[in-house]
Parts: C-alpha cells; structure tokens; sequence
C-alpha cells in the first residue's frame, strides 16, 4: 500500500470491501429455491469481530499520531490522506476502535471516517426496476423491467428477473436495493440472486398445474458500476433512485460507535446576553482555513468541513442537555453552517 506524502485529491472508497471479481461475470450453479430471513441489517464493518484480524499498518499510525502535531498544517495534511482513497477503509476503523486520542485527533478521524462513507463513489448496476414493493400473496423481490447498455446488469441479467438477495441480503423494495448497491463502490464485487422464469421454444413463460410461473434461482456474480456510468449511458427513462439515507445511517452509527469527547468551553457574558460563539474552537479553525488565499484547498478538507458540521449539528440534538446547553451547541452549529460559503454547505 503506497499512503500519500502530501494531500490527496482522491475520492474514498465505501466503507464495505470486497475484493473485486476479475473477468466481469461468473454465473453460477443453479441451485434449489429457498426461502430465507427477511432481515437487511447486519454488523457496521467497524464491528470487533470484522477488525479481529486487521492489523493496525504502522503507516497510517504515524499519519494518525501527525493529528495531534502542534503544527496546524501537519494536523490538516494527515487529516486530508486518512480521508483519502490509499488507507484501507478498515484502517480508519481500527484505529478509531483502538482510542487513546487526544480529542481533536479524535474528532478528527472520526470526521475523515464519516466523509469515506458519505461522499463515497456510488455503485449501480444499470437496470430499471419495478418501484412498487410485491403485494400480499405475490413473491417477494424486485423485478427487472429493462436493462441499461454497458452496465454491468446488461451482461448477466434479464427483463423479467426478480432480485431477491444482494450479499446475502434478503431484497424486498427497489429502495432497499438501491440502498445496499449504492453502499457499494465501482469495481467492488457484488452476489446477486435472481429467481428466472423458464420459458419455451417460443420465449413464453412456462406455467406449472397452478398456472403460476416455474422459476429457477440462479446466482451471479458481478462487478458493481458507478453511478456517472449510469448517467452516461442511461437515457433519461431509465434513471435509477439515487438513495443517500442508507449512507448517512451508516455514518451516523459510526458517530455513536465513536464518540468524541465533549469539550467544555468556558464562555462569560453579560447578564442577558448570548455567548460569543465564535471563540468556539472549531468556529476559530474554520475562520482561519477560510482566511487563506486557497481558501479549504482540496476536496478532502471540505469533505472533513463538512463532516465536522454535521457533527455539531448532531451535537445539540442529544439527548439530556438543558436548554442553555442546546442552544449553545445549536447557536455554534447555525454559525458553522453561516460561515461556509452557500455552495459547500451539506443540504
């Protein structure tokens, strides 16, 4: 692994690694049907049994130990390569489940941490689904209605499929696909599980006794495409749902997996005046990125801005604090969110 000198301009990778499945599809062996749990949840990839047997690499500890450097440019430097895309995802993790931080260095890995997963490179696989979840008495999955040319679905798939796993991951609507695809980043390998329905010399659908369709499992392996490919090559009919909660989930179970410290401020006012929020340090950091002539310079430091945002906001809306208290942390937030210019802010 060759880690950064310097700031880097790379895009994250997503948070779920897989290695990628060379020579594009393999199909498999058609098995028998099963039917399965109906559960799409499962253990976050920070969890201690998937970091048992990562290894801390002594080349993103050293870049870990610069977050607390004295020197602001040296803290900035490693903050921007831990959010870039040469430290293994599972890097960041483990050095996160190993605390021991200095809080900022904290907060500041936490901040690269949440940017790998919510400004990740989006995955799809190129097909157009029905939207409508199954209703009561029909089979479970999402069905595929038409195919995009050039995307990986195109060499593997059918009109007509109905996807009912992803990873094991039981599918019952085109948002929980969706979701679990977009998680993914391009090139990562990706299980699907389609049940196909047989069909005749003519190309119709072969009926059982019943009259309902004879359908066969099969199981495919494909490489993930991106969603700028989608865009390309779709047109304009065949736009797939860009689902962003599942991402913001996952970085919010990072943050409460991972909390920072709370640091105490000792602000004084007059007698029915409100704080100065901006001797909040945070608010004096952001101050000054902003008072240099390249201004937030690279993408991955506007991603760290616009994590740490994120991070204030969801400070004020935690359980237990009194009034004043969350309406200092929501005063430093608005004043956060006030400074950065309209173009960088999160929505």
């Amino acid at each position: 692994m060759a880690l950064p000198a310097g700031a880097q301009d790379g895009v994250p990778k997503a948070p779920v690694r897989i290695d990628p499945v060379r020579g594009g599809v393999m199909l498999r062996d058609v098995v028998p049907v099963r039917r399965g749990a109906t559960r799409m949840d499962g253990p976050p990839p920070w969890s201690p049994d998937l970091l048992a047997s990562v290894v801390p690499d002594p080349r993103v500890t050293a870049l870990v130990s610069e977050l607390a450097s004295d020197d602001f440019a040296t803290r900035e430097r490693a903050t921007r390569a831990l959010a870039g895309p040469e430290v293994p995802d599972e890097q960041v993790w483990v050095h996160l489940a190993r605390g021991g931080l200095a809080p900022e260095a904290h907060e500041r890995l936490l901040s690269a941490g949440r940017a790998r997963i919510v400004d990740a490179p989006r995955g799809a696989l190129g097909i157009q689904m029905a939207q409508l979840p199954a209703r009561f008495g029909e089979p479970e999955g999402v069905t595929v209605t038409a195919l995009i040319p050039n995307m990986p679905a195109a060499k593997a798939m059918k009109a007509g499929d109905r996807i009912v796993e992803l990873d094991g991951i039981p599918v019952r609507s085109s948002a929980e696909l969706t979701s679990v695809v977009q998680l993914k980043r391009p090139g990562q390998a990706i299980d699907v599980v389609v049940m196909r329905g047989e069909r005749d010399a003519m190309g119709r659908v072969v009926g059982d006794a019943e009259g309902r369709a004879v359908e066969r499992r099969v199981e495919l392996r494909m490489e993930v495409g991106s969603r700028e490919d989608l865009d390309r090559f779709g047109d304009g009919r065949l736009a797939a749902l860009q689902v962003d909660d599942a991402r913001k989930r996952l970085a919010d179970m990072l943050v409460e997996a991972f909390p920072c410290e709370v640091r105490a401020v000792v602000v004084e006012s007059a007698a029915g005046e409100a704080p100065d929020v901006d001797v909040h340090p945070d608010i004096v950091q952001l101050r000054a990125q902003l008072a240099r002539p390249e201004g937030l310079g690279a993408n991955p430091a506007v991603r760290a801005v616009r994590a740490r945002l994120e991070s204030l906001e969801a400070a004020s809306r935690v359980p237990g604090l009194d009034p004043i208290e969350r309406a200092w942390f929501r005063a430093v937030a608005e004043r956060y969110r006030e400074l950065l210019p309209p173009e960088l802010a999160p929505d």
